[in-house]
């Protein structure tokens, strides 16, 4: 029986630490419907030499906008920033290289810590009076930014806050509390406002401006990571009261941009659609900037859900990663599960795809992109290569397109298989194809497109076990059609220019 790499997080302890002290944290989650892993006892694998999967790209059915991709600097930016605390400063640029230069992202997500208010101040919420040593952590964050903008001008930054204070808590603790789910005090939404704009109003003073928030992480999950619970209505009343003050503060402040809000950010988009958002999109909806939430419970349509009811607004996938033990050669069945799970959202109506972390300890797991020993080097995983290759062809603007596939390894929501998604240029003059066998044999495709892409010879770049964002020979049409293998856990992106 072939082995799965699902787009899941399995259940590890997390525990808190300071941005410089950097320990292994994992989520508690354990979404795996029985129903995937019954489909998935079948419909994984495939044979070399069976009749191929056919892929059939429509440019001239457009779907939603492409608006980017983007990574996270959580928990670990203290071992982004190592190699410079350590006086490597060129091996620390060429990390910096790697991240935002040699990959093609759009947006950088960080972290508020709960650092930088230890003890309640007693001040007047809207004459906020923050101490600036208490800022200390956030040296590793403003140095990555810097770094990202240096290297990409039109990079965007979206802060969420995992938790805030101790003293605002019902547990009096960092941590989420796990099953006790710990929560906001009550009267201390003014204040959990007040540490959020503090938080921005500090980056902007150090010439990094934060776009967009998030008031929370996960408040769905029982976490005993840094993080706080709340249900749905605790999470609309919260949100309301938030964007009222952040109003105000961009009145008494206005060289403070006011970042725009993403929410409800829960682990669970399935959640996010039957839960959480109807309440915020009832009394608060005009605020609500960008619908956010994460991939980890992978049931059903779930982003044409959101998307329906969107209302016009974005639909960003905040978080996805593989947290498992993952033994394959450099991460290989994470890469492709990271293809696979770009797959899905893209195709049910996502804009905007984050992976989780850019660089994590050196590990088996398939959270980050980069593996850093802290302070003495880095390495960079086929995660990183899979992504910089969907990455690269890929520009804010783009269209998603319909896409079907039909054959013997073409495969539903969230099972194991050949998986394609393609997107066109504004202009229609250029189509861009990512193709993915999330499986351990070869998969023969027979692509095909229309319009002025009939007939087109095809561009193709590779990575699988033995290659690495490789390019390889065009590939020309035969008979309107191009006829490829993909070898197991490989990832093709296929690029086309409409003919004349």
């Amino acid at each position: 029986m072939y082995s799965l790499t699902l787009f899941f997080r399995r259940p590890i302890c997390r525990t808190s630490a300071s941005a410089d002290e950097q320990p292994a944290f994992f989520a508690v989650h354990s979404f795996i419907p029985g129903i995937i892993v019954a489909l998935c006892f079948f419909l994984c694998g495939g044979a070399h030499g069976e009749e191929p999967t056919v892929i059939e790209v429509r440019p001239d059915r457009p779907k939603q906008e492409f608006q980017g991709l983007g990574c996270g600097a959580i928990f670990y930016e203290g071992h982004i920033t190592s190699l410079a605390t350590r006086g490597n400063r060129e091996r620390q640029e060429q990390l910096y290289d790697a991240m935002f230069r040699d990959v093609r992202t759009d947006f950088l997500h960080v972290m508020i810590r709960h650092d930088h208010e230890p003890q309640d101040n007693h001040d007047d919420p809207y004459a906020p009076a923050f101490d600036e040593r208490d800022f200390k952590y956030c040296e590793h964050t403003l140095a990555i930014c810097e770094a990202a903008k240096k290297r990409n001008p039109k990079m965007q930054f979206f802060a969420t806050l995992y938790t805030p204070p101790g003293w605002m808590k019902t547990n009096g603790e960092p941590g989420g509390g796990g099953q006790a789910r710990a929560t906001l005090k009550p009267e201390m939404e003014l204040k959990l406002g007040e540490f959020c704009w503090a938080f921005l109003a500090h980056m902007h003073r150090h010439g990094q401006t934060i776009q967009y928030l998030s008031i929370c992480n996960e408040p769905d999950w029982p976490h005993t990571q840094p993080g706080y619970f709340l249900t749905p209505a605790q999470h609309a009343a919260l949100f309301e009261k938030v964007a009222l003050y952040l109003d105000e503060m961009a009145r008494r402040f206005p060289d403070v941009p006011r970042a725009r809000l993403v929410a409800p950010d829960v682990l669970s988009a399935v959640g996010a659609a039957e839960k959480y958002l109807p309440p915020v999109l009832k009394t608060s909806g005009r605020w609500l900037d960008v619908i956010g939430a994460h991939d980890y419970d992978p049931r059903g349509h779930r982003w044409k859900t959101l998307r329906d009811m969107s209302g016009g607004r974005p639909v960003w996938m905040t978080e996805g990663c593989v947290n498992r033990a993952d033994h394959s050669p450099g991460l290989l069945n994470s890469a492709t599960s990271y293809w696979f799970g770009m797959t899905e959202c893209f195709n049910d109506g996502v804009n905007v795809w984050m992976a989780y972390d850019w660089v994590y300890p050196p590990r088996e797991g398939g959270e980050a992109l980069i593996h850093m020993d802290w302070g003495k080097d880095y390495r960079l995983t086929k995660i990183y290569h899979a992504f910089r290759q969907w990455a690269a062809p890929l520009v804010p603007g783009m269209r998603v397109v319909e896409t079907t596939l039909a054959g013997p390894r073409a495969t539903g929501i969230s099972v194991p298989g050949v998986k394609a998604s393609a997107f066109v240029s504004a202009d229609k003059s250029r189509l861009v194809v990512h193709v993915v066998a999330a499986q351990d044999a070869p998969a023969e495709v027979v692509l095909k497109t229309g319009g002025r892409f009939l007939g087109a010879t095809a561009r193709r770049h590779r990575t699988s076990a033995q290659e690495n964002f490789a390019d390889l020979p065009d590939l020309p049409a035969q008979d309107g059609q191009i006829a490829d293998t993909l070898p197991a856990r490989g990832m093709v992106t296929y690029e086309f220019t409409a003919r004349p």
